[in-house]
């Protein structure tokens, strides 16, 4: 089986890793030199999709993918927004497109995806893509749901954990405020299971950064005005974010 994996950022290469020893890949990524699409029987789409210009989801690079493709079942692993799978599913309606969200980490990507316990599907042939996983990865759980309930659970778990960086950061400056060591303080408050420890360690750029929690916590908030709805409490942390932030 010949796959494409277009995007070689740290999901694509981890997704390389995972698969190169099963399938035979080939990197599509112009940026990066990799100019050949091959002649695929399946397409991973791993492509940048960056903050636009009005706080959402800029998708141009996953259009020009599937554009590119044969009609080939598409997994698409970038991050995309609701209304735009609305819009993919519109212009390419001969396409068998599937979504299936990543959670990597940019440092550890590999090591992640290999350790993923469960492989989140929605829409498109779903059977072919958990066929693809389980040949590489064995033993692995298989959940299918549909595209935009797994659209929306990757920008919920990143601006919940955008939430908790901000909320911890107050806390920080609240236990400075009183004299009180925030280490011991952040420690014990992670004791609760229900808590955890992560996403409480306190930066010399503060708040939180990096390559996804500023754009998708963007992108919901531009979702939810999409669908009227204010989501406050995000906007609130975005801006209590940018007051705090040393980039």
């Amino acid at each position: 089986m010949n796959i494409t994996i277009a995007g070689y950022g740290f999901v694509g290469q981890a997704h390389y890793e995972l698969l190169k020893d099963f399938f035979d890949i080939t990197i599509y990524d112009p940026a990066k030199g990799h100019n050949n699409f091959g002649n695929p029987d399946a397409v991973i789409i791993c492509v940048s999709t960056p903050q636009g210009s009005h706080g959402g989801c800029h998708m141009d690079n996953v259009y020009d993918v599937i554009d590119r493709s044969p009609k080939v079942p598409i997994l698409i692993k970038s991050t995309i927004s609701v209304e735009g799978w609305d819009m993919i599913e519109h212009c390419f309606p001969m396409h068998s497109l599937t979504f299936s969200p990543e959670f990597l980490r940019a440092a550890t990507a590999v090591e992640d995806f290999k350790n993923t316990k469960t492989i989140l599907l929605g829409g498109g042939n779903t059977s072919v893509w958990a066929d693809v996983f389980i040949k590489a990865m064995g033993k692995i759980n298989i959940s299918v749901a549909q595209p935009k309930e797994l659209i929306l659970a990757k920008y919920a778990r990143n601006s919940f954990l955008a939430l908790k960086v901000a909320y911890f950061n107050q806390m920080y400056d609240l236990c400075n405020s009183l004299n009180i060591d925030y280490a011991s303080v952040a420690e014990y408050t992670g004791m609760d299971n229900r808590i955890g420890n992560s996403h409480m360690e306190i930066t010399d750029q503060r708040g939180f950064g990096g390559h996804c929690f500023p754009k998708d916590t963007s992108a919901l908030v531009v979702t939810g005005q999409r669908g009227n709805v204010d989501l406050s409490i995000l906007k609130e942390a975005i801006n209590y974010n940018k007051s705090i932030r040393k980039d």
